[in-house]
């Protein structure tokens, strides 16, 4: 989250917050923590947890909250400000932080964890790169999502029993019985972004938030479903144990 205070003189000022009612020219501010707005008339603040859904427009900017609305109109900076209130409304979760099992030798074989880890990794890179929500949600796509892990499963069967296809065949049944929760956290991912890409403006950002919340469950769900996995996997460390 950016550390630096934004600015910007508003040439128009409209607030509708609980008992508070502004309106005229005034100055708009986002810190770290909060956005407010300034006028002859008083003062206005709401912390980004309280900012349930936004829209901007060129020259135009307008927050919602469970209060009510602010709305903003200046002739530059608002652009800005509507990047700056996004990234701090809206940040990213860390979606490897519950991931114990990551490069630990708990983990079984390097090699099948690297496999099955590869297609989480590679969504988690592809987001943060992107600071619009809709693209965010677009580029993890749960049902992609499984499919690749799915792959990818397949693949670690391959590579465990080349020569043999019925034991093939049964290691990767293991394999997806093992991801049985983490498949169907992976749908409820799902059913988040369909209920985001549906959400008016004025609750947007919430829609957002639950749907990122969801994901970070799945990313810990799939922690739990690899260690499971591992220890139908021979000849690693999670195969050994009985």
């Amino acid at each position: 989250m950016p550390d630096r205070d934004l600015e910007v003189d508003a040439t128009s000022v409209l607030v509708e917050w609980g008992p508070i009612r502004l309106i005229g020219p005034g100055h708009l501010r986002l810190t770290s923590t909060a956005m407010s707005l300034d006028t002859a008339g008083g003062m206005w603040q709401a912390s980004y947890e309280e900012v349930r859904g936004a829209s901007w427009r060129t020259g135009s900017l307008t927050v919602h909250g469970e209060s009510g609305r602010a709305a903003v109109e200046s002739k530059e900076g608002l652009d800005l400000a509507w990047v700056q209130l996004v990234e701090r409304a809206c940040p990213l979760p860390e979606l490897v932080r519950d991931h114990r099992l990551l490069g630990s030798r708990r983990g079984g074989s390097v090699v099948a964890q690297a496999r099955f880890l590869g297609p989480l990794l590679d969504a988690r890179k592809r987001i943060e790169k992107e600071p619009d929500l809709e693209t965010r949600v677009a580029l993890l796509d749960a049902k992609q999502l499984r499919d690749r892990v799915v792959a990818a499963l397949g693949n670690i069967a391959s590579d465990t029993f080349p020569a043999s296809q019925p034991d093939r065949r049964a290691l990767e049944a293991e394999l997806e019985e093992a991801m049985t929760g983490f498949f169907r956290q992976l749908e409820s991912v799902d059913a988040a972004a369909t209920y985001f890409r549906g959400s008016p403006e004025t609750i947007r950002f919430t829609a957002w938030r639950e749907w990122a919340s969801r994901v970070v469950d799945a990313y810990a769900q799939a922690d739990g479903a690899w260690a499971a996995a591992s220890r139908f996997i021979p000849g690693s460390h999670g195969g050994q144990t009985p």
